[in-house]
């Protein structure tokens, strides 16, 4: 009877031991999260002039994100903001401020592990024109050939009456060979960079053909300032040595009397394969417009646009 109780008691202290091993409140601490590695290829641009839109390549690697955050700060401020993005890798970025540079970064998250942040991408909200804009023949008399961006209280196409307004223009007063670009090296005017209304066409610098393999400024994200050439940068565009299926873009900064510059981007579209569409004195170019109303503010100022000086306005001369 002895040896019985003995072994009655061993056994509830066994059942006891094992019942305290499988406690449930028990939870086992996995330990530190690992951090996913950093993103890349952070680029932006302007959706309206409160508006930027941000992409990024994901982070590679073993770790999946559980999301991604983005810091925002205005150039110079003390302060930033940090936005969720979820597990998206574009993004936009509201309630900003005409006229002002922002900066932004973005770092991936596994729960409470944060990488490293990606390079600082600078920016500027920038005016999107609700339309396309077609520009006409030299040979049209109905519609206008130009388009006037800055210095009219919107974009408008203009006729060459009002060519002096204008800050790009299609050329096409010489058979098969169809220009866009600066009015003033375009066969509107004479020599000394008059309209026939007598007054002086403006100074618009082009970028080199930024954007061969796009159709609308939508698909356009940068990293880089949108600079104009240092010296001879007024010039027409032959749209005939275009080649490929889309159309493209490219960047204007158009010089005020103070000798600051305002900057718009343009795409010309491709529609049927032709960027010239129409035919005759019905033939047209089509143009979508970003563009900045703020003085000496590109979209993006990665580049630091100290480096823009006065060696921008050199003397006109005829390419």
């Amino acid at each position: 009877m002895k040896h019985l109780l003995k072994l009655n008691i061993v056994v509830l202290a066994l059942t006891a031991l094992v019942m305290v091993g499988c406690n449930t409140n028990d939870v086992v601490d996995p330990g530190p999260k690992t951090a996913p590695n950093v993103p890349t290829d952070l680029m932006a641009k302007s959706i309206s002039e409160t508006k930027i839109g941000l992409k990024w390549t994901a982070s590679t690697g073993t770790v999946i994100p559980t999301g991604y955050k983005i810091i925002v700060r205005e150039k110079g401020a003390a302060s930033s903001q940090t936005l969720d993005a979820g597990t998206s890798t574009v993004t936009e970025i509201s309630s900003l401020t005409e006229g002002k540079i922002y900066e932004f970064s973005v770092y991936a998250v596994n729960d409470t592990a944060k990488s490293t942040a990606t390079g600082i991408v600078q920016w500027a909200p920038a005016r999107r024109a609700t339309s396309t804009f077609k520009l006409y023949s030299s040979n049209n008399s109905t519609n206008g050939s130009g388009l006037a961006i800055f210095g009219v209280t919107s974009p408008s196409v203009l006729k060459v009456s009002q060519g002096d307004l204008w800050d790009i223009c299609f050329d096409d007063k010489t058979a098969g060979d169809p220009l866009l670009g600066s009015p003033g090296q375009s066969r509107y005017v004479d020599g000394s960079y008059k309209f026939p209304n007598g007054k002086d066409a403006k100074v618009v610098y082009l970028s080199a053909l930024q954007y061969p393999t796009v159709n609308s400024i939508d698909e356009i994200y940068e990293t880089a300032a949108l600079m104009i050439p240092a010296s001879n940068g007024e010039k027409m565009l032959k749209l005939s040595t275009v080649t490929g299926t889309t159309g493209f873009g490219f960047v204007i900064g158009s010089k005020n009397s103070d000798n600051s510059v305002n900057f718009a981007k343009v795409v010309v579209k491709r529609v049927g394969g032709n960027l010239v569409q129409g035919t005759g004195a019905d033939s047209f170019v089509e143009c979508e417009v970003s563009y900045q109303t703020f003085k000496d503010v590109p979209y993006a100022l990665r580049a630091a646009f100290e480096n823009y000086n006065a060696s921008v306005h050199a003397p006109r001369g005829k390419f």
